[in-house]
């Protein structure tokens, strides 16, 4: 089958693909940092998060059902070189999540541990926000 093979310097390649793919993406992303309240509105901040990450959509199956598809995002920082080669194989990784993509069923994007992982820096960062002030 047709795959990425995906390698971000010191991180393990991820071979990307499924047997069912009909959509294979990749894509990189960059989050900038929060503003705070005294920053000029057009003043550059730094990026706080980037990350490259690869997905899909299957092919619909006999049921008529598609599933979206996703491998685990790498880390990238400035500087970072980004390798990605088209593969043949017969052996690629598995896919962190595989979920439905109808409006029947609604299954939710994320696994279990994401899902704690997101909500564990929403506690941080409300902990940061809120310590020290008096409640009332």
């Amino acid at each position: 089958m047709i795959a990425f093979k995906i390698e971000v310097e010191g991180q393990d390649p991820i071979i990307a693909g499924t047997e069912d793919w009909h959509v294979l993406s990749l894509g990189l992303t960059a989050i900038r940092g929060k503003r705070g309240k005294h920053d000029h509105p057009y003043e550059r901040v730094r990026a706080d998060d980037f990350n490259f990450h690869a997905g899909g959509l299957s092919l619909t199956d006999a049921s008529g059902i598609s599933h979206h598809f996703r491998w685990k995002e790498l880390p990238i920082t400035i500087g970072s070189r980004v390798v990605v080669t088209v593969i043949e194989t017969d052996s690629p990784d598995a896919p962190v999540k595989r979920y439905r993509s109808d409006k029947e069923v609604q299954e939710p994007p994320f696994t279990d541990e994401e899902m704690l992982e997101m909500r564990r820096k929403d506690y941080l960062e409300l902990k940061k926000e809120f310590e020290g002030q008096e409640h009332g």
